[in-house]
């Protein structure tokens, strides 16, 4: 099994009630309310299938993803005072792994109000790049300040994310067990921590059930690097082509299927 899941432990939430007590807590809701208004309820936000709501287990923040288009969300992230800190941003980050190896995200947005220097270390802290800055464009008591736009993509979150490395050496252990165990000899390339990285991020997908992505963008990197090309050669079960072998995909692990020898 997997020594190390893909994704660090957090929920899914589908009712807003959690959400709402941190968002209307009173050390949070200056932040994230417009002057004027009322508390907050993201009742409607969850109801939406097409938007993202993640918090920690223990209920003490999280990210609402907000569906612009398909493929791209904007963050708003929410953590009570006691929450924030280390613990906070490994949160924040297994939240984005979700959200780009679980889900179709390949674009991540958020805004940061002048003076929020919290909000705005996050944002880099995470990976993220200002795309633009806007001049009094954001209402506070005190008058309209300026608000920082920063974006995290897919392609540069992967050149950077800690876990995949490990998911992909995980990986290539794991085959070199299942040629061991079919008695086939070893073709496991030499390491190579650029491959691990891609491989990582395609055997989170498929563990996440995100066959059609692991392959597309696997394969983006795989012509560009020169290594062989992969695709799905069923959907349910999962079976994954990579060339050198067929697997198939079991919640949290895989196996090699052998093939006949060709006549």
């Amino acid at each position: 099994m997997l020594a190390r899941k893909p994704l660090p432990s957090l929920v899914r939430e589908l009712d807003a009630t959690r959400i709402n007590a941190v968002l209307n807590h009173p050390a949070v809701r200056p932040h994230v309310t417009l002057p004027g208004q009322d508390d907050l309820d993201l009742s409607d936000f969850v109801a939406d299938p097409a938007n993202v709501l993640l918090m920690t287990e223990d209920g003490s923040g999280g990210i609402a993803f907000h569906q612009h288009e398909p493929g791209i969300f904007e963050c708003h992230t929410s953590f009570l005072p006691e929450a924030r800190g280390r613990v906070a941003l490994a949160a924040v980050r297994s939240m984005i792994m979700h959200m780009f190896v679980a889900t179709d995200c390949m674009e991540l947005l958020t805004r940061c109000p002048a003076g929020n220097r919290p909000a705005e270390a996050l944002a880099r802290a995470v990976g993220g790049v200002l795309d633009f800055e806007r001049p009094a464009a954001w209402p506070t008591p005190r008058g309209p300040v300026a608000v920082k736009h920063f974006a995290l993509r897919y392609h540069d979150w992967v050149k950077t994310a800690d876990e995949l490395p490990e998911i992909g050496a995980w990986f290539h252990d794991r085959l070199e067990a299942e040629n061991a165990r079919l008695g086939v000899p070893d073709e496991i390339h030499e390491d190579d921590p650029a491959h691990d990285r891609h491989v990582g991020a395609a055997v989170a997908m498929f563990l996440c059930n995100q066959p059609g992505k692991a392959v597309h963008l696997y394969n983006r990197w795989a012509r560009f690097s020169g290594y062989g090309l992969i695709n799905v050669a069923s959907v349910d079960p999962l079976i994954i082509d990579i060339g050198s072998h067929v697997l198939r995909v079991h919640p949290g692990n895989f196996e090699v299927i052998p093939c006949p020898p060709e006549q």
